[in-house]
């Protein structure tokens, strides 16, 4: 087993998570120095944000509520710090939980413990690049929700 290629695959995992999640977060108005609130025209069926594109980013439904949870965890964690300290705890809390999430899906595939016996996340074929799951989609006996 070579440990020095894990080593390196996890924190470069680490890294490009949570610079993946800092951009989304930045699309919803929550960067390292505040959390903007959403410009006029939103209601409260849809919330728009200044991202210096011609157009703003717009969110709705389910996506207010996590914009909500996600700036309130922040808010929640500079009571006790500062805020760019609460805002990196956060992005870095969401991002190892995905990595764990992701590395444990992985274990139980190759260790064939997933329920549907379809790789999520790679093939058994070699040369395949996309997962069964995309190939094999319809032959998954899995309950399909919105999120």
């Amino acid at each position: 087993m070579n440990k020095t290629a894990i080593k390196n695959f996890a924190i470069w995992a680490r890294n490009k998570l949570i610079a993946e999640i800092q951009y989304k977060a930045g699309l919803l108005g929550i960067i390292d120095k505040e959390i903007k609130n959403p410009l006029p025209q939103s209601t409260h069926a849809v919330q728009f944000f200044d991202i210096g594109t011609k157009e703003p980013y717009s969110i709705t439904g389910v996506e207010i509520l996590q914009r909500r949870k996600l700036a309130e965890e922040i808010r929640h964690k500079a009571d006790s710090s500062d805020y760019p300290t609460a805002y990196k705890s956060v992005i870095e809390e969401v991002a190892y939980t995905w990595f764990n999430r992701l590395i444990a899906v992985r274990f139980m595939e190759v260790n064939d413990y997933l329920p549907t016996r379809i790789r999520v996340l790679s093939s058994e074929s070699a040369g395949k690049t996309e997962p069964e799951l995309v190939t094999h989609a319809q032959d998954a006996d899995l309950n399909y929700t919105p999120y």
